[in-house]
């Protein structure tokens, strides 16, 4: 009679930790689709930055060569 009441209580056990486990995976899903969508909104930001970056470089060595008068 005891090993038929372990079975059951580790049974129920079995069953909440799976779904515990369900729920933390579509929680970790949830965050690695929320990290995808803010590092995709990120990269425009970042070319329009580099661009504008690499322009301004070439602006200022534009004015350091020796002159040709």
């Amino acid at each position: 009679m005891n090993a038929q009441i372990v079975i059951s209580t580790l049974q129920k056990k079995i069953s909440e930790l799976t779904l515990v486990n369900v729920m933390l995976e579509a929680q970790i899903s949830d965050l690695q689709n929320q990290l995808n969508s803010m590092n995709q909104e990120k990269q425009p930001e970042n070319a329009i930055t580099d661009g504008n970056e690499n322009q301004a470089k070439e602006i200022d060595d534009s004015g350091s060569g020796p002159d040709d008068f």
